[in-house]
């Protein structure tokens, strides 16, 4: 066990060691500042201050830091985050592939299973710190604007009502929706990974599983009758999962069942990737 963990702390370590492993990371940053200016402009606030009057009766209290931080963290994930969850989990097996380095890592006495584990496993402590970069800068940016405390209003169309939140529940239902963002993107992680262990370019791995989440989402989001029966069987629409956990009170059977239904796609994706590699000759 200690030697699983050895090796996964030096594929962190050259995981993190690459610089584009940071691109995501400025380019978060980058359109986090820019949602942040739209947010705060006077007349989205003009807006806000209506809205959230409407709904909570105190804009001073629920326009918080923590409000201000979820609106950030929700339109930044919706715009990116499969994007670049899907170029690390193509990237990191099917580099190997292209600059030559699987041959000398085979040679080691590194059963094939151990090796797609330790860059699997990889992927996902990526994405958890990749979100959880975005989560707190965003409640920084939110703390500069709006300062400690307050209410936290939490809406969008998925959700049946507004949710309201004292500041210490906001704020661990705010750290606990980002924890849920590393889980939901499992299947993303699942198909960009197992295209990763055919003989492909990461960057068609890549194209693949952003293409395929794209057109997901828009026949789910289609209103045609015919798609109803069909429409918790579109990876998409599971993915809204993360919102559960900030419903007023959250509803654990709708949760877990979409948290296995998300698992099981990314292990399902997984195993397909397994079974490829096993078989894949890497000496030609």
């Amino acid at each position: 066990m200690s030697l699983f963990f050895n090796q996964l702390g030096w594929e962190l370590f050259r995981l993190f060691a690459r610089r584009r492993t940071y691109i995501g990371f400025g380019v978060f940053l980058a359109v986090e500042l820019l949602f942040f200016y739209l947010w705060t402009h006077e007349r989205t606030q003009k807006d806000m201050e209506q809205f959230i009057s409407r709904v909570a009766g105190g804009f001073d209290e629920y326009f918080s830091a923590l409000t201000l931080g979820f609106l950030i963290v929700a339109f930044t994930m919706l715009l990116l985050g499969v994007v670049f969850v899907a170029l690390i989990a193509g990237d990191i097996l099917a580099k190997e592939t292209e600059d030559g380095n699987l041959r000398l890592i085979l040679v080691r006495p590194v059963s094939r299973l151990r090796l797609l584990l330790v860059k699997f496993l990889s992927c996902q402590i990526y994405t958890s710190f990749l979100f959880l970069f975005v989560g707190v800068t965003a409640l920084a940016f939110g703390i500069l604007e709006r300062g400690w405390g307050g209410g936290m209003l939490v809406w969008t169309p998925e959700l049946p009502r507004v949710s309201l939140f004292e500041w210490n529940e906001g704020l661990f239902r705010y750290f606990l929706a980002i924890f849920g963002f590393s889980l939901i993107y499992l299947p993303v992680t699942g198909m960009a990974f197992m295209l990763g262990c055919f003989k492909i370019k990461p960057a068609a791995a890549t194209i693949l599983t952003v293409a395929f989440c794209v057109a997901d989402r828009v026949l789910s989001s289609i209103p045609i009758p015919a798609f109803d029966p069909y429409r918790d069987y579109f990876i998409t629409s599971r993915m809204t999962a993360w919102l559960f956990l900030l419903y007023q009170d959250i509803p654990w059977a709708r949760l877990l069942e979409s948290s296995a239904w998300l698992f099981g796609f990314g292990l399902t994706g997984f195993l397909i990737g397994w079974m490829a590699f096993e078989r894949r000759d890497v000496k030609s």
